[in-house]
């Protein structure tokens, strides 16, 4: 296996992503809309094919959907196997690589159907009351394992009561939970393998089909209630037999344990675990436990950051292969399944997301992605030879003019090390300054990453540069930069964004005087915080932002994030929640402001955006409140999208003294500035 791996290693250093624009058309929203998405890829049993999802706009439904597709894995057409009217999604070979099941929601919820991969109608599996979760065959092809929310016991009698208005909901009680089941494919019989006061999800049969591994999470969900869903991030894998009875717990981490894999012989089940069950930044490791059960080891405590996503066996069992970001790139890692140094397979300024290895472990499919281009499906022969492309799904993009994301660095307080990515205009000229936009990332545990943004295209299209910098808090550059932000959101972390828009103009590439600032959720409390600290930037836009953070600890469904951000509790650690809160100065602000948000948000909810709009009307300060209905925490409906790009471009124009002929980016917004 190690010659293997330097195979591959040589493969994908020396060959060059060949995703390029060289149009001159600039993008719009509706072009970016237009993008088709790829995701879900599997190889056949055989490694004949690959089968996957791809998701296009549908603008007479105003929405996405998605449809499963194959292609060989040398290339060539691929072949549309559904057509639902709502999309399909999760596309799962049967064994024998006759069949495909996936789920869709065509009549009753999201059900399991299964086609055949020659063609023809797809047949209905499962028929629950609340729809299908999650899935997955058993080894012999026979049965289905899958995942339903329970259906109250008394249904009937909650049924009538919400028609008699007596439908007062107890918070925190009444619980409903998600259990195993399986369902024979030829006859249709069905069979409840967990049931208790827990929940189930990912469920994965042992090789041989005798026993079925799965996470188990004490949270449970209400009926048209609000829920916190960080009460209790505990969760733990166990195992079952095929045939029900008593699980066996295999883990007793505090901390989050998910995402079991076994061994291809049985032997092991390899999982992700968190090393900390306060921490929502904590380092997670990929563990091995035997199938008996055991002290399970850690085979990842020295890797710099976080693994487990995309968590594979090799086919001989030997080598573990994991996804991982560094800085901003992510590539493919590799660990022997019997502990050992960690390889870094992938290698080059690369952004690969999911991944698979065929069933003889002879070639690996995965999906690449840059600024230039969204993602596609790419083989590589782990035996050595060169990379292929089998799908390109956005051939109509060599149309447009983009702008290829550079990444910059700079330092922050304390000689802190911090990078990022700036998009320069089209036809960007060496000396001249143009308006800057600082986008800011949300999380604070997230990241901007080398891959494609429609949005920042469209910007740079229109003459914008855009920076979108990874400050300290960021993942993808070791545990110890995600920490580092740890009680101070907002304090140095605000200032390595500083600095980065400092860089930008010491390049002579922003103009100073042309400055503005948007970000969402985080970035959008780092955007209500950055008016109350500073006026050079002339417009800001802040979407889901947080205002004040001690009344979102009692209005969001993560109150726990800030028990950690912020080292307590409201009641505890008072004077932090107050100091980081933008509502404490908010009779600094003088920048106009735009506010935007989903009327249905429930991790941010609208309150935060009404406390800073209001706060702001009544002291006369230029501002506008966007509310978009039926949205949540972000903006899904394309309509509403279109909506939101157009006015942002003409809320920053205008603030500019940027002026544009009527066009579709900037002509629905002409009555922005209106909410003053």
């Amino acid at each position: 296996m190690k010659k293997t791996v330097i195979s591959l290693l040589f493969v994908l250093m020396f060959v060059p992503l060949a995703l390029s624009a060289a149009g001159d058309k600039p993008m719009n929203m509706e072009d970016v809309l237009s993008v088709k998405g790829i995701g879900s890829l599997q190889f056949s049993p055989d490694g004949e094919w690959v089968a996957y999802t791809m998701s296009e706009w549908d603008r007479k439904e105003n929405r996405r959907v998605s449809h499963i597709y194959m292609v060989t894995a040398s290339g060539g057409s691929p072949i549309k196997l559904t057509n639902g009217e709502k999309g399909e999604s999760s596309p799962q070979w049967s064994p024998d690589g006759m069949h495909i099941a996936f789920t869709a929601n065509r009549d009753k919820g999201n059900q399991i159907w299964i086609i055949n991969t020659r063609g023809g109608e797809a047949e209905k599996l499962t028929s629950e009351e609340n729809g299908v979760s999650s899935f997955r065959w058993s080894p012999d092809g026979k049965h289905i394992a899958f995942v339903t929310r329970d259906t109250p016991k008394d249904k009937a009698e909650r049924e009538k009561k919400k028609k008699d208005k007596f439908d007062t909901i107890v918070v925190d009680g009444e619980f409903l939970y998600s259990h195993l089941w399986k369902i024979a494919i030829d006859t249709k019989e069905k069979k409840r393998l967990t049931e208790g006061a827990f929940g189930v999800s990912s469920p994965q049969w042992s090789p041989d089909g005798t026993q079925i591994a799965y996470v188990m999470s004490s949270n449970g969900s209400q009926e048209s209630s609000y829920t916190d869903i960080s009460e209790n991030r505990n969760t733990d894998i166990y195992v079952i037999s095929s045939e029900g009875g008593t699980p066996r717990r295999m883990t007793a981490n505090p901390a989050p344990d998910s995402n079991p894999q076994w061994s291809p012989d049985g032997k092991h089940i390899a999982y992700t675990a968190g090393n900390d069950p306060l921490s929502w930044a904590a380092k997670n490791d990929i563990m091995l436990i035997a199938a008996e059960g055991g002290t399970p080891r850690n085979l990842t405590k020295d890797h710099h950051d976080s693994a487990g996503a995309g968590l594979t066996w090799s086919p001989d069992g030997k080598m573990i292969y994991f996804s991982g970001g560094t800085g901003v790139y992510s590539h493919i890692f590799s660990v022997p399944a019997s502990g050992g140094p960690i390889a870094q397979v992938t290698r080059g300024n690369r952004n690969y997301g999911q991944f698979e290895l065929s069933g003889d472990g002879m070639k690996m499919a995965f999906t690449l992605t840059s600024s230039l281009a969204p993602g596609d499906i790419f083989i590589a022969p782990l035996g050595g030879g060169q990379e292929r492309r089998i799908t390109s799904a956005n051939p109509q993009l060599k149309e447009f003019a983009m702008s290829e994301a550079e990444v910059i660095k700079w330092k922050g307080p304390d000689n802190f090390d911090v990078e990022g990515l700036l998009y320069k205009p089209i036809g960007y000229v060496e000396g001249k300054r143009y308006p800057l936009i600082l986008q800011i990332h949300g999380g604070p545990y997230g990241r901007f990453s080398d891959s494609f943004d429609g949005r920042a295209h469209i910007f740079a299209a229109r003459g914008y540069a855009v920076l979108k910098p990874n400050p300290r808090g960021s993942t993808g550059y070791g545990h110890k930069f995600t920490v580092a932000n740890v009680g101070d959101w907002g304090g140095k972390d605000f200032q390595d964004i500083l600095a980065g828009v400092d860089a930008v103009i010491a390049r002579r590439i922003a103009d100073p005087e042309k400055l503005v600032v948007m970000g969402g959720s985080y970035g959008g409390f780092m955007t209500f915080w950055t008016v109350t600290q500073t006026d050079r930037f002339k417009a800001a836009i802040g979407h889901a932002g947080i205002s004040d953070w001690y009344s979102f600890h009692g209005q969001s469904d993560i109150p726990a994030l800030m028990e950690y951000g912020f080292t307590g509790q409201p009641w505890t650690s008072t004077e932090t929640y107050r100091k980081y809160s933008p509502m404490t100065y908010v009779d600094r602000v003088k920048t106009p402001i735009m506010i935007t948000h989903g009327e249905e948000d429930r991790r941010v909810p609208i309150a935060q955006a009404e406390e800073y709009y209001r706060a702001l009307r009544r002291r006369g300060i230029e501002v506008v409140f966007l509310r978009y209905p039926r949205e949540g925490h972000g903006i899904g409906e394309p309509n509403h999208q279109i909506d939101l790009v157009r006015r942002q471009l003409e809320w920053f124009d205008s603030h500019l003294g940027i002026e544009r002929p009527d066009t579709a980016e900037t002509k629905p917004a002409a009555a922005a500035k209106s909410g003053k």
